[in-house]
């Protein structure tokens, strides 16, 4: 859904509440309109891969106060920023943590947020259905013009910012295969000297073998070593969405990305007295 919302000192509209995105991304033009400045951001050690495949490196990170509601009850709280150059259709993403904080309760069906105000009563933030339409209608008029096209609709986000150092990519990127497919490729520095490049490149692709490219690849992880868990509330009851359908090219590739799922013991099937939740396709690399 998108809202209107008060982030820093300015009212900005055409925020996008994400429950997909893990962190929130402000693009460049909002954060110049807001009156910020550089030296108000903190390094960010990741980077996003945008829907051409390239790496974009975040100017930083700012902290501001975000407040949502009408009339009389709202809701403020200290948000964090990614600060993208970029141009999208929108000029916020709002992600799960931002809305985890809000202690918000999302309708998709009535665009609808419910949410804990300051004065801890129910407060609610109705959708701009008219602008939604037509920031989805841009977005995707962008996407089919070039698979190269720049932007990061649908980009995941590392939610994780802290104060240790990770790796990261240094310089400006380019793309290189690594197996015999044209989709199993990573990226090298493109200014690296020749005597370095050369051979660092004959060496990944010697080692192609250790690349894991589907969960196939890598069967057998111990569960102690690595998991995925939903951090569900004790007691809280689920909710049933209503079914929606999808395009038989989408329900193709949700059977296949399944059955490579179950082939690597990634996943169990189990029966459930009730319908709980609708698969999500998402675009990006990272899946």
């Amino acid at each position: 859904m998108v809202v209107t919302a008060r982030v820093g000192t300015g009212l900005v509209k055409r925020i996008l509440v994400d429950t997909g995105a893990d962190s929130n991304i402000m693009f460049r033009n909002v954060f110049d309109a807001l009156g910020l400045r550089d030296s108000d951001l903190t390094t960010h050690q990741h980077g996003v891969v945008g829907l051409g495949d390239h790496f974009i490196k975040p100017d930083g990170i700012i902290t501001l106060p975000t407040s949502v509601g009408q009339g009389q009850r709202w809701r403020t709280v200290m948000a964090d920023f990614v600060i993208l150059r970029d141009s999208t259709a929108y000029n916020i993403i709002l992600g799960r943590k931002t809305i985890n904080d809000l202690g918000a309760a999302i309708s998709t069906r009535l665009l609808v947020m419910k949410f804990i105000t300051d004065d801890g009563s129910v407060g609610s933030l109705r959708g701009d259905l008219e602008t939604a339409v037509a920031c989805d209608h841009a977005s995707l008029s962008l996407r089919k013009k070039s698979k190269e096209a720049s932007g990061v609709f649908l980009a995941d986000l590392d939610a994780r910012v802290d104060d240790k150092p990770r790796p990261e990519p240094e310089g400006d990127l380019e793309k290189f295969r690594v197996g015999k497919e044209d989709d199993k490729f990573t990226f090298i520095n493109r200014n690296l000297p020749h005597e370095i490049k050369g051979p660092l490149m004959e060496m990944i692709r010697a080692n192609a073998d250790l690349f894991a490219w589907t969960p196939a690849d890598m069967p057998g992880i111990d569960p102690q070593l690595m998991s995925h868990h939903l951090a569900v509330k004790a007691g809280a009851k689920p909710v049933a969405q209503r079914r929606r359908k999808m395009s038989q090219e989408r329900a193709d590739e949700v059977a296949k990305q399944t059955a490579s799922l179950l082939e690597a013991g990634f996943i169990r099937e189990l029966d459930y007295s009730t319908w709980l939740s609708n698969v999500v396709l998402r675009q990006g690399t990272d899946t």
